[in-house]
């Protein structure tokens, strides 16, 4: 055996002196103990009962022509052709459907006929309201409830009930001269509105409304049988019936009576039992309650093109002065027109489709005292106030032979304005992209003179009359976050239109998921937010009482009562 060397000499004194270290502390035996005091596990475990699951053939990702008995272009050039064109023609199908689809409604239809599936969101009866000759329908799997409409029936037969109870005359105390008031009832004001609650009968996350983001959305003015109606980016139209006696679930049903975003909903007030909408696809179209039915009351295509190019109606009105019958129209390009709901509608001319801007008009309002005052806000980061009386030449204009009404004067704002509205008062309230809600003051002050009394030949002091005078002022701005972004839709501060208690107050949605109420002299009176659980980024209050609406992105709703 050959003699250790130096450093295993070393090695094994170094082991036997670890060795002799450990049995004076003892650690052996309270590792031993410590084995001893360990549970025994349990080594049986419970089977779980599943049912056995009948084998699926599995496909293949993937199937070569071979395998599939499909010869290829150079054994057989024919009837690879032929195959070839018929994945081409049925592909040219597809996407054809899908445009019509988008596109808007020709003719009346039932309200029935217009249900949606609300699991999967394509039309119940898509072969009835889509008719292209050619066109095969490529829906989905059904989901269960596609072949049963008791459920749909039940509930138009709930809101045809609603709409019968609905006439001008039942609104006489809602639609009457406001009553005046002042500073001291601030206070109990605020104290009113914190004693607001969600709605508790169902969870909101139940209450959805319509398939996509909710763009539009309107409070019927009935106070007892209460409608909420919501728009989305998709051309439906929810309808919820609050007050239902239904306790399983909420009462709604979505309807698409149009093909693309929906822009605004409004309800006639000479008319309660019919809802009037707009869309991107340049179509409006009435929805009567008491008929159950659905039609067309107009639609804007460019007079310019030689074809069929809609013009995308950005939102629509009806005068409270004056005669109710006149509805006003803006679109997508900044153009404005009027249609006396009366007569059969015809295409607009190139004279009567009237330019109040060159960008889109994201919103505009009707003076409430004088029917031929409107103001708009646009893309092009103006607020403008017109007077319709007076046509002439649009010189502002990049676009040659336009036509436009007097201009008494704009607003300029930093970024683009989204939405301007006109209460009984005289005062406007416009939001936009700039981060502040503006607040203007035309009942006649020292500062201001009112918009009233300005003439209808009235010309506003300008060396160079083809460039648009900046000279409305606000008298406040408040600050406010409105950078919605790409998945909420855009804040629009809205009046109340005819306030039960007298108090001139506008509701616009916060991007910490609640809303904000305002008085017209910039005061806040709420900030509600209790159990949102998203942006009510669409928001509004009833016509008359004190209850707030807002929609969400993904379809719900959020009612404060």
């Amino acid at each position: 055996m050959a003699p250790l060397s130096d450093f295993e000499k070393q090695r094994q004194a170094n082991i036997q002196r670890n060795k002799d270290l450990l049995k004076q502390l003892e650690l052996d035996s309270i590792s031993s103990s410590i084995k001893r005091e360990l549970p025994k596990k349990d080594v049986t475990r419970k089977k779980r009962k599943t049912e056995p699951k009948a084998k699926e053939p599995a496909e293949p990702s993937r199937r070569s022509r071979r395998i599939a008995g499909i010869k290829t272009e150079t054994e057989n050039p024919e009837e690879f052709a032929r195959i070839q064109e018929e994945i081409e023609e049925k592909e040219r199908k597809r996407k054809e459907l899908e445009e019509l689809k988008r596109t808007r409604l020709f003719g009346d239809f039932k309200l029935i006929d217009l249900i949606t599936d609300k699991k999967l969101g394509h039309l119940k009866f898509e072969d009835k309201v889509i008719k292209q000759e050619g066109l095969e329908s490529v829906k989905e799997e059904p989901s269960d409830e596609i072949a049963d409409i008791d459920d749909d029936n039940k509930v138009l037969q709930v809101f045809k009930s609603l709409g019968s109870k609905f006439s001008a005359g039942d609104f006489y105390n809602e639609i009457r001269d406001t009553i005046s008031y002042n500073d001291e009832v601030l206070e109990t004001k605020r104290k009113e509105f914190d004693d607001l609650k969600i709605y508790q009968k169902f969870d909101p996350l139940d209450i959805k409304i319509s398939h996509y983001r909710i763009t539009s959305i309107n409070f019927h003015p009935s106070t007892t049988d209460r409608v909420v109606m919501a728009g989305d980016t998709n051309g439906n139209v929810g309808i919820w019936a609050v007050d239902s006696k239904e306790e399983d679930e909420p009462t709604i049903s979505i309807l698409k009576p149009h093909g693309k975003s929906i822009s605004r909903i409004l309800t006639p007030n000479n008319s309660p039992s019919k809802i009037y909408t707009s869309s991107y696809d340049g179509s409006v179209r009435e929805l009567d309650l008491n008929k159950l039915e659905s039609s067309e009351l107009a639609y804007l295509s460019d007079p310019w093109e030689s074809g069929d190019y809609s013009l995308g109606v950005s939102d629509i009105n009806l005068c409270k002065e004056g005669n109710p019958n006149i509805l006003y129209m803006t679109t997508l390009l900044g153009n404005f027109y009027q249609h006396d709901i009366r007569e059969a509608f015809k295409p607009a001319l190139t004279k009567s489709l009237l330019r109040l801007h060159d960008k889109k008009i994201g919103s505009f309002s009707i003076n409430p005292n004088l029917s031929y005052q409107v103001a708009t806000a646009s893309l092009d980061r103006t607020l403008r106030i017109w007077d319709l009386r007076n046509l002439g030449s649009s010189k502002w204009s990049d676009f040659e032979n336009q036509t436009s009404p007097h201009m008494y004067g704009s607003y300029s704002s930093r970024l683009s304005v989204s939405c301007v509205d006109w209460n009984i008062e005289n005062r406007l309230v416009c939001n936009g992209y700039d981060d502040n809600i503006a607040l203007f003051d035309y009942n006649g002050t020292k500062e201001l003179s009112p918009i009233t009394q300005w003439a209808s030949d009235y010309v506003v002091p300008s060396k160079d009359e083809e460039i648009v005078p900046d000279n409305l002022t606000p008298f406040t701005k408040i600050r406010h976050n409105c950078q919605t972004g790409r998945w909420v839709s855009i804040l629009k501060s809205k009046w109340q239109t005819q306030p039960e208690d007298g108090v001139q107050k506008f509701v616009i949605a916060n991007m910490n998921r609640g809303v904000d109420i305002y008085d017209q002299k910039g005061q806040i009176i709420a900030h509600l937010s209790d159990s949102v659980g998203a942006v009510p980024a669409v928001s509004t209050l009833h016509p008359s009482k004190n209850w707030v609406v807002g929609g969400s992105a993904s379809g719900k709703v959020y009612l404060f009562e």
